[in-house]
């Protein structure tokens, strides 16, 4: 356990803008090595230019959602000047409720979701109070609680067999959509699918074959590629396209690009920085799954992803015009009939009357765990599905 530090006034941060700066590069890259995608393969010339993929956390902190508490980790890399997100939702790292449930073998025990790069030793005169102010601590930071992380926090033992009985991390890939997520736009759902997401992981949970309850745990990797990669200014300029009768794979390609230019290798480098190789993905999209596990991540098992206004959809029997035209049955495809992961079913659910108790910090009183909601969402994405009304929406 680890005992409480509390930090006086008189210590002050480093007022270096980056606490890398005085690092040798070349000492970077030999950062343990599972964040990075040497594994890719570049199927084109500019790529292969580039060195290696390198990623790195450089911040962490616990955001309070209307679905509980996340911790928003913000990535770099020298792929890209883009800062990338992850959302990582792991009660069990700062609610003592959870960590008591887990003591006393009520709750089982996986290991932490916790960054690699952000818990590792930048530079041996780093003090304390510079980790913990990027985010390199445990437990439930406050002004009596300071505690830094080592970067022993973010690691599995070689061999460590101990985590195969968990079930795989719930993980969603989101690319930003400015117009959805900021200004409402009825164009897309990408704000409800960011929204639902989130909900659908903090509210989920799943046991162990011998049928302890697990804690939720998941991660939302928030991808910087506005308009499925071509950028916000010609996502415009295809919604104008769009409106004069082109959809949305012929304005992208009108305007010289490829009809999805999303890439996921450095959402996989995130993912490895996070310790996940192997993950449960919620998504409709088959081609996500390939592109996931080409870049060596695992997808043990597809979860459906049904947003709100498909569901009010449903109900109403219509679809909004802009998203008629792209509707396509895609719940209920498979990769492999025979593999784990074809099955578009939901995980095993939970009650959540098992995990009621206090409530911590700003968690909403609703954020009681509860799997019916996978459960729905998988109904209803197979009715969907079976009356042709499901969308290929980004995800």
């Amino acid at each position: 356990m680890h005992k409480s530090m509390r930090s006086t006034r008189t210590e002050s941060v480093s007022s270096s803008a980056d606490p890398r700066s005085d690092v040798p590069i070349d000492a970077l890259c030999r950062i343990p090595s599972a964040y990075d995608s040497r594994a890719s393969n570049p199927d084109d010339g500019a790529r292969n230019a580039l060195p290696p993929l390198q990623v790195w956390c450089y911040g962490r902190t616990r955001i309070p959602t209307p679905h509980g508490e996340v911790f928003c980790h913000l990535y770099k890399n020298n792929h890209d000047n883009k800062e990338h997100l992850a959302l990582v939702i792991d009660p069990a790292q700062n609610q003592s409720s959870v960590q008591r449930r887990q003591e006393e073998h009520v709750l089982s025990k996986p290991r932490h979701i916790r960054s690699r790069t952000l818990d590792a030793v930048w530079h041996p005169n780093e003090k304390p109070m510079d980790r913990i102010t990027r985010g390199a601590y445990v437990g439930r930071l406050s002004a009596d609680h300071q505690v830094q992380s080592t970067p022993a926090d973010a690691e599995i033992a070689d061999g460590d067999f101990s985590q195969q009985s968990f079930a795989k991390p719930l993980v969603r890939i989101h690319s930003e959509c400015y117009t959805g997520e900021t200004i409402g736009s009825r164009r897309c759902d990408c704000g409800e699918q960011l929204d639902e997401a989130l909900r659908l992981i903090s509210k989920s949970s799943t046991r162990t074959p011998e049928n302890q309850p697990t804690p939720p745990r998941g991660v939302v990797v928030y991808m910087r590629q506005e308009g499925r990669g071509i950028g916000l200014l010609d996502k415009l300029m295809a919604y104008n396209l769009q409106d004069m009768g082109h959809d949305t794979v012929a304005a992208n390609v009108m305007l010289g690009h490829l009809p999805d230019a999303r890439k996921y290798d450095i959402a996989s480098a995130i993912l490895r920085d996070l310790g996940i190789n192997a993950c449960r993905l919620l998504t409709n999209n088959p081609d996500k799954m390939k592109a996931l596990e080409d870049e060596h991540i695992h997808v043990e098992q597809r979860v459906p992803m049904v947003p709100r206004m498909w569901q009010v959809h449903n109900r109403n029997l219509t679809l909004h015009p802009n998203q008629a035209h792209r509707a396509r049955n895609v719940v209920g495809a498979t990769m492999d009939p025979s593999s784990a992961r074809s099955n578009s079913a939901a995980v095993e659910m939970q009650d959540s009357t098992e995990y009621d108790g206090e409530k911590e910090g700003s968690q909403p009183e609703d954020s009681d765990w509860d799997d019916e909601t996978l459960e729905n969402s998988a109904s209803l994405a197979n009715s969907l599905s079976s009356s042709g009304a499901l969308l290929a929406r980004q995800s």
